[in-house]
């Protein structure tokens, strides 16, 4: 008799939920911070105070989507964006 598994590619679900969520959430921190329109305190801050919130959904998203590339791709394109928003940041390239 065959089981059904719950979900498909479980390693690479595992990874996704343990290490690209984790590396996620910490880019969007600071990329979060350029683009609050709070004072600088609150943009600090607030950022800070959701990384739990934002670190939880994505490893939740990690092992709740369909498809098993569909987390990958949602986390590695606000990675990226977030990234450019902090070397943007960094660069003063935003005034």
């Amino acid at each position: 008799m065959k089981t059904k598994r719950t979900f498909s590619a479980t390693k690479r679900r595992h990874l996704m939920a343990c290490i690209l969520a984790l590396i996620t959430a910490i880019v969007m921190i600071p990329g979060m911070t350029t683009y609050l329109p709070f004072a600088m305190e609150e943009r600090i801050l607030i950022p800070i105070m959701l990384f739990p919130l934002i670190w939880a959904g994505l490893f939740i998203y990690a092992y709740m989507a369909e498809k098993a590339w569909h987390p990958f791709v949602v986390m590695l394109v606000i990675l990226f964006s977030h990234a450019g928003l902090s070397y943007m940041a960094l660069s003063g390239a935003q005034t």
